[in-house]
């Protein structure tokens, strides 16, 4: 990382204004030849999603990714690297989530049964 570099990543933006904010001084980057927006080419390779734009350091040449928030997604912009772990946290994040409601469902649908044909 470089003088150039934002002093921190971020894993969320609280709010859209906080984006608005970290947007502007991010365009201010990119209009002053600081930092660039490039193509990843291990995009598919790494698992990261494809509404991403990454970005590039022209000083230090650091990788970030940035990924825009919508609606209840906060987004993220860290480097490359991070970015990539913190899709894989959280696409295992989902399945134990999914694998929990399959769980909870099968339960209730076993004590439902059971009080079903307790009677009989």
């Amino acid at each position: 990382m470089c003088n150039d570099c934002f002093d921190k990543q971020y894993y969320g933006f609280p709010s859209y204004t906080e984006y608005e904010e970290f947007e502007a001084i991010l365009d201010f980057k990119a209009r002053s030849h600081k930092i660039q927006i490039i193509e990843s080419e291990d995009e598919g390779v790494k698992g990261l999603m494809y509404y991403h734009l990454y970005f590039k350091y022209n000083t230090c040449s650091e990788k970030y990714a940035l990924s825009i928030p919508d609606h209840a997604w906060r987004g993220y912009f860290l480097t490359e690297q991070n970015a990539f772990d913190y899709r894989k946290k959280l696409r295992i994040s989902d399945k134990d989530k999914r694998n929990g409601c399959l769980i909870f469902i099968l339960l209730l649908c076993s004590l439902f049964l059971y009080a079903l044909f307790a009677n009989f």
